[in-house]
């Protein structure tokens, strides 16, 4: 939609700067001015919108794309309403998948309720003291593997033997898509 409405700006623009130089008023050269300023707007966003918001989602970073999204609905009310219009509704579907996601219970904190803890004071280190020797092991103990709630279904890429995960469109080292 970002690139949608900058043609469509470029078009006021043109047409308001052609009246411009034939009737010589004032507000058709200030429309064309903004309307020069407003596709710029829009195409430097269009541009910029598939880089953080929709590489965001492919890569999982779904907290990311929602943050970022709010910057470019402000950036979509410079050219009309409508590319914000659609980043409105994007933003809400990504707050409610995350809602979803949220485990049971999850609140977040009420504004004003977080406090930050003063980290400990620093120590300087003393002097290391000898360590009293250890009676010998009889058996190692065997090595523990980390428990994982949930696990990814992963993918190897084709091109650079990277994996990532299944849900993801394109490798994130070197850009090629899923096969």
């Amino acid at each position: 939609m970002f690139f949608l409405m900058a043609l469509v700006w470029f078009i006021i623009a043109i047409a308001s700067l052609v009246l411009f130089l034939d009737r010589r008023t004032g507000g058709t050269l200030i429309v064309g001015i903004f309307g020069v300023f407003a596709m710029l707007i829009c195409g430097l966003a269009g541009l910029f919108l598939k880089r953080t918001v929709i590489d965001a989602i492919d890569q999982g970073r779904f907290n990311d794309a929602k943050n970022d999204s709010l910057v470019w609905i402000i950036f979509g009310l410079v050219g009309f309403v409508i590319p914000s219009l659609f980043l409105i509704l994007t933003y809400a579907k990504i707050s409610d998948s995350l809602a979803a996601q949220a485990p049971v219970g999850y609140q977040p904190y009420a504004p004003g309720t977080v406090s930050a803890q003063m980290p400990p004071p620093y120590v300087p280190p003393m002097a290391p003291q000898p360590a009293p020797p250890q009676p010998a092991q009889t058996q190692a103990a065997p090595a523990q593997q980390p428990y994982h709630a949930h696990q990814t279904p992963m993918i190897r890429c084709k091109n650079c033997n990277v994996q990532y995960p299944m849900f993801m469109h394109s490798c994130p080292n070197c850009g090629a898509p899923k096969e």
